[in-house]
């Protein structure tokens, strides 16, 4: 048996993959107090679904495999720990300058960012080491040690040491650290070659300042987390989602704590990938609109595409992840009319606690939930398999007192008012992440997740006036499916900065070869044999005077040796399908070689659905297979059970798809059939 969980900010999901392949799924509230206690509440549930009890499920299972979200709220609500820098004398101000600029640059009035790292904190000390790794100046030892001593004093709680040119001499950081154990301080360390091996001081020393601000707060958890899983009888080893769609063993993860900031959606993008595959799709966007946000994401040829540096809240992070745009709009989106008098909805949320008003557990502002159960959408009575009721007469007040009366609507109109901003704003927001990458979205299949996707896809669909639109049985429990597909993932890169034609033909071989080696010998530790390791090699370019990079992916057959040959001509095809154009005579810029080491822990595709899809929940006694709908006006609307159609059973809209934990809206004009693995591929109807 294994288990993913993932956990998000209303719902914890999970999906159980037996050794004969069948899919079982449960989703629970999260516990934003202590996620840890929602997993054991949802691998509890799992268990009772399975038909067994909690301590034989985690005897049966071979892997655990968890997204968590710990790192990213960390960050967003400036929870972290309180972190120190050690640096280069005349450059403790560097992640104050940052790169000269911030988000709104042309607005004198917003304040300039304030860094993770407070300047007193930021202490300087006495070395130099030159671009080319020769050192200038020795470490001043004694001066290090005082700051060291001076840190302590300060009780910081996590030390960044950070110095000039040391991804290319790392040698003053990691004497640094020697210093700081030797003088017996047991406090969490990062040295910024290790967590960035590249140029850009303000890149590297950034990124490693996140990974100090939500490392410890992270290894808490986890190891919270892991305490909690041995004293409830589990024996497997625990795998963290990283960014990149990789996972990580959990003590890596708690020391590479900046892989973690966008875990979870990563596993949405991952299953979307597999499901591209499945479905031979050569391009897919998908978007996941769960209780919080609607995480947007592009598949190109299989897999997902990735991005090299993420902003957020005005702080950078310099490491590869999945390119993930997250919009925050979700189910438990606040709608409200703004100073204007104009319908808003979002970023504000109801979250797990207390919801929104339809739980009954406190909440009174109007949400996006309200809204689409008012208007029939979804089933108070068999909401979470009937687990949960769902209180449609709190839903219509809030919506009446927040929108319907201020509008002079009535409450049904007001419902459909939030519902088609929903819409009109996912589609928005997924127009504008395929363009950026030149991707006309009409030409791509639209893949639609989350427990409140289904509800907005054909709007959605329309809107972009996509020919086809996909949503997956497992739809609302994806990312946790999306975990199940993946494998370690080890990332490593070089500084190459020079011209292809003044690159000599071993030069690329000398660096790809020893990236291969370091990240060869890191998965044996992590338990790999040389059988099982895939490696991956790319190149990030530009033309010379840009600052933007194109990444271009090195064929697994092309030795090292022909590279130099070979890379003109994809680089500028990739150049030309993002801006229009190509820079005529002029050889690409190598900025960086890169290499991804992938450690095999599934076979094949590791998890592949079929149209029996999860194990068929039966519908709860309160189902009913007509309802009525507000769409421009009430009408009453066929209801199927998505675990009872099976492959090539088609559904012609007005109709509703119902699941315990997801609702597909089919309006008129619209037909879905069911495909060999259990999706709902919909189309709009073409006329007699």
């Amino acid at each position: 048996m294994r288990i993913g969980v993932d956990i998000g900010g209303t719902f914890t999901d999970l999906v159980a993959v037996g050794a004969s392949g069948e899919i079982v799924t449960c989703k629970t509230s999260s516990t934003p107090d202590d996620p840890s206690v929602g997993v054991l509440e949802g691998l509890a549930l799992l268990a009772e679904r399975l038909g067994t009890h909690l301590t034989a499920l985690l005897a049966d299972t071979q892997r655990l495999i968890h997204g968590t979200t710990v790192a990213t709220n960390c960050l967003a609500e400036r929870s972290g720990a309180h972190v120190g820098l050690i640096t280069t004398r005349g450059f403790r101000d560097v992640l104050e300058m940052r790169e000269g600029t911030k988000e709104k640059r042309y607005d004198l009035r917003s304040p300039f960012p304030q860094p993770l790292i407070v300047r007193p904190d930021r202490r300087e000390v006495a070395e130099r080491i030159l671009w080319d790794g020769k050192v200038d100046s020795r470490l001043d030892e004694d001066g290090a040690l005082e700051q060291i001593r001076w840190l302590r004093r300060r009780g910081v709680q996590a030390v960044v040491v950070g110095f000039l040119h040391s991804h290319v001499n790392p040698v003053h950081e990691q004497r640094v650290r020697e210093l700081i154990e030797a003088e017996g301080w047991d406090v969490y360390t990062v040295l910024s070659h290790e967590i960035l091996r590249g140029e850009g001081e303000y890149d590297r020393f950034s990124t490693a300042a996140v990974n100090a601000y939500v490392g410890p707060r992270l290894s808490a958890y986890l190891r919270r987390l892991e305490r909690r899983l041995r004293e409830a009888g589990a024996t497997f080893p625990l795998m963290i989602m990283q960014s990149t769609g990789g996972l990580l063993p959990v003590g890596e993860s708690a020391r590479y704590a900046v892989g973690c900031i966008t875990s979870g959606p990563a596993g949405g993008a991952i299953a979307s990938a597999l499901f591209a595959r499945l479905g031979e799709l050569a391009q897919v966007v998908a978007y996941d609109t769960g209780g919080t946000t609607t995480d947007i994401s592009v598949i190109e040829a299989g897999s997902p595409a990735e991005r090299r540096q993420t902003a957020l809240r005005d702080v950078k992070i310099a490491v590869p992840s999945i390119d993930i745009q997250v919009v925050p709009l979700g189910g438990g989106s606040i709608a409200r009319l703004d100073a204007g008098g104009i319908l808003t909805l979002g970023p504000d949320s109801a979250g797990a606690a207390p919801g929104p008003a339809c739980y009954g557990r406190g909440g009174t502002r109007a949400t996006l939930t309200d809204a689409n159960l008012t208007l029939g959408y979804l089933a108070a009575d068999t909401f979470l398999g009937g687990r949960m009721a769902l209180r449609p007469d709190l839903a219509e007040r809030a919506i009446r007192e927040a929108v319907a009366e201020p509008l002079g609507l009535s409450v049904e109109r007001a419902s459909l008012a939030i519902h088609a901003l929903a819409s009109s704003r996912i589609a928005q927001a997924v127009r504008a992440a395929t363009l950026r990458r030149g991707m006309d979205p009409r030409e791509l299949a639209l893949l639609s997740f989350g427990g409140a996707g289904g509800v907005h896809t054909v709007q959605v669909a329309r809107e972009l006036a996509v020919a086809q639109a996909v949503v997956p049985r497992e739809a609302s429990v994806f990312s946790a499916l999306g975990f199940l597909s993946a494998d370690v993932r080890l990332d490593g890169q070089r500084a190459f900065g020079r011209l292809l034609t003044q690159t000599r033909a071993g030069d690329l071989e000398t660096v790809f070869t020893e990236l291969e080696t370091q990240l060869r010998r890191r998965m044996r530790d992590c338990g790999f044999d040389d059988d099982s390791i895939r490696i991956a090699r790319y190149l990030d370019c530009r033309y010379r005077r840009q600052i933007s990079t194109i990444e271009v992916a090195v064929p697994d057959d092309l030795p090292a040796a022909d590279i130099r040959g070979w890379l003109v001509a994809p680089f500028e095809a990739r150049y030309r399908q993002y801006y229009g154009h190509v820079h005529e005579n002029e050889p690409p810029f190598i900025e960086l070689c890169r290499m991804c080491a992938f450690g095999r822990v599934t076979r094949g595709d590791g998890v592949r659905p079929s149209d029996a899809g999860a194990a068929a929940q039966p519908r709860p006694a309160a189902f009913a297979s007509r309802r009525r709908i507000y769409v421009d006006g009430w009408i009453d609307v066929p209801t199927f059970w998505f675990d009872e159609l099976r492959a090539g059973d088609t559904v012609s809209g007005p109709a509703l798809v119902e699941s315990p934990t997801t609702t597909v809206v089919l309006p008129a004009g619209s037909r879905g059939r069911i495909d060999p693995f259990g999706s709902l591929c919909i189309q709009e109807e073409t006329a007699p």
